[in-house]
């Protein structure tokens, strides 16, 4: 949501004091607006219009839906990341669970298996060995079953191992990082739909509808401009102060404004004088022409004078009485 640029109304006025500066910029009045708070509300992605549901000069509430724009490609992002969110979930539980009691009871059965042919092993070595001591038996026959025994130590020592592996649960560390992977899916997920419910475009307050220059089909670019809202918050006057004023006006000094259409002017007091010129800068002046500087100055109303002009529209051309 940002700011727009000046109204139509004001860029008018602006116009009209250039052309008017030079002639007297002594007369007393400040020329300018009746003006409410903008909000511009632009296109989060690059996307086609599918619907629009206001138009220019409707009233909305806030939370009003004013524009759909595609949600096709979001919402296929949404569930893609709905997946990788859940398979990351479930990668978490297998390894908190660690294993299943078959697993165990697998390896245990290895363990046993690996044990009884170790002890068979052991006893043809003696065997042999006896057999050795006679004569009877070859050193070869004697050193297969020398290997024979030492190969099944080694098979159980590796069931063993599996064993007390499914039997301590998993790592720590690789329960951390299935934790960091969840989390990482689901902030994915969030920034997703977060995506994907941006492409309604919804009133932030309530408002009146002032410029809507797009119709349904259209395919508009990230970041443009979609709608123009001018909100019903308390209205104020927008004027150029001419720059040799700015001695005597300052922020919360009380002036006269007279708006267009009731007979007695106004109490406003002033609530903002712009740092910086609103056109003509200043380098491009002699001293003379520097009297011709504008200072965009908002004002404001308060009490009775502020329900005398809650009524009145937007752009309502007013002056300002200068001391």
């Amino acid at each position: 949501m940002s700011r727009p640029f000046l109204p139509l109304a004001t860029a008018a006025v602006a116009a009209l004091l250039l052309l008017s500066g030079c002639d007297d910029n002594n007369s007393g009045r400040a020329m300018g607006s009746l003006e409410r708070e903008r909000i511009t509300l632009t296109a989060p992605a690059s996307e086609v219009i599918q619907q629009i549901q206001v138009h220019e000069g409707d009233r909305v509430k806030a939370g009003t839906v004013l524009m759909q724009l595609d949600s096709t490609r979001a919402s296929a992002a949404v569930d893609q990341q709905q997946a990788l969110t859940a398979q990351a979930r479930a990668r978490l539980a297998e390894l908190q669970a660690g294993a299943r009691q078959e697993e165990r009871a697998s390896a245990s059965a290895l363990v046993d298996g690996a044990r009884a042919s170790l002890t068979d092993a052991r006893q043809q070595l003696q065997r042999v060995q006896d057999l050795r001591r006679q004569n009877m038996v070859g050193q070869a026959e004697l050193d297969s079953a020398i290997a024979r025994r030492d190969s099944a130590a080694a098979a159980l020592e590796q069931a063993q191992e599996q064993w007390r592996q499914l039997d301590n649960g998993t790592r720590p560390e690789q329960i951390q990082q299935a934790q960091a992977a969840l989390s990482a899916a689901e902030a994915q997920l969030t920034a997703s739909r977060k995506t994907l419910s941006d492409l309604t475009i919804s009133a932030p307050l309530a408002a009146t509808v002032d410029l809507l220059p797009w119709h349904s089909g259209d395919r508009i670019s990230s970041g443009t401009v979609l709608v123009s809202l001018v909100s019903d918050s308390a209205p104020y006057a927008r004027v150029y102060l001419p720059q040799n004023y700015l001695t005597s006006i300052h922020n919360g000094s009380l002036v006269q404004v007279k708006i267009d259409g009731l007979e007695q002017p106004l109490n406003g007091r002033v609530r903002h004088i712009r740092s910086q010129p609103a056109f003509t800068p200043y380098y491009a002046l002699n001293e003379r022409d520097r009297a011709r500087l504008m200072y965009l100055t908002d004002i404001v109303f308060d009490g009775t004078d502020l329900q005398q002009v809650a009524a009145l529209p937007t752009g309502r051309t007013l002056e300002v009485l200068l001391p």
